[in-house]
């Protein structure tokens, strides 16, 4: 909880809202409370189908119709959402009202935009990523890259398919007129905790095919790294919101509606996949 501690009011534990300002042995039986509250919520999330959906286990496995369509059909529909991950970040800051929480997330969306510390620049190169691929290179740009690899510079890409649409908006009606903590529950424990697990099977197609630049595909591979700790900032933040009943209650909702979404997305692009190219 260290990173958001500030100086705090005299005043009774049954008052305080924060857990940060509860005396110590207070403290630590409500954070723990909370705490173990998110990581229910998070263990919840990556049993959700839109994790374990057939759609990626036939994607890694390569055994839908038509693979190299299936993937070039992903990589054009998921730039309709991937694309507006900078707006999804900013409603959901435009929602928290502590300052600090605020700025954590305001570090995110500088390295969503390209910008990244020293430090993390060399943990990405220990890891094969190199600087000049990633640095200064928004995000959407970098899965564009990816999507121009794969599927080529389509030109029926440009009219976006009403379920992608659906999708975008949806889920930013979630983080714009939900509670704070519905949309963090969202962004947080229904998106970003699950990066790593929706991703892999993606990584597994993609090697699967095995004629891409690692250059093209950073996008996957540097999210799995980024997301880690775009991740342990979300959490902090719900659990900073789960000292209270409401609090865990409006994270579930949140982090269900988004999770229902994307599995919503994932059987549409299932079904396409298994009818094959058109």
């Amino acid at each position: 909880m260290g990173l958001w501690r500030r100086s705090c009011p005299v005043v009774l534990a049954s008052e305080v809202r924060d857990p940060v300002c509860l005396p110590s042995r207070i403290h630590s039986v409500a954070a723990v409370s909370a705490e173990q509250a998110v990581e229910a919520l998070e263990q919840t999330a990556l049993r959700h189908r839109a994790v374990r959906h057939a759609y990626l286990d036939a994607l890694a496995a390569g055994t839908l119709p038509d693979p190299v369509w299936a993937l070039a059909d992903f990589a054009r529909q998921y730039e309709g959402y991937s694309a507006h991950f900078p707006r999804f970040l900013t409603a959901l800051i435009s929602r928290l009202e502590d300052p600090a929480h605020r700025q954590a997330l305001l570090a995110n969306l500088q390295e969503e935009s390209g910008h990244y510390g020293p430090e993390k620049l060399a943990a990405l190169r220990q890891n094969g990523i190199a600087a000049e691929w990633i640095v200064g290179v928004p995000h959407p740009e970098l899965f564009r890259r990816f999507r121009l690899a794969v599927a080529g510079a389509d030109t029926a890409a440009a009219t976006e398919e009403l379920e992608v649409i659906c999708w975008r908006e949806m889920l930013l009606g979630v983080l714009s007129t939900g509670s704070a903590a519905e949309a963090v529950g969202a962004l947080g424990l229904g998106t970003e905790s699950i990066v790593a697990a929706v991703y892999q099977p993606l990584v597994q197609a993609i090697a699967r095919q095995g004629s891409f630049a690692p250059r093209d595909t950073v996008f996957f591979p540097l999210h799995t790294l980024v997301d880690d700790a775009h991740q342990a900032t979300l959490r902090q933040i719900a659990i900073d919101i789960a000292g209270t009943e409401a609090g865990q209650a409006d994270l579930a909702r949140g982090m269900h509606k988004s999770l229902t979404l994307r599995d919503s997305f994932w059987s549409w692009l299932h079904e396409r996949a298994r009818r094959g190219a058109p």
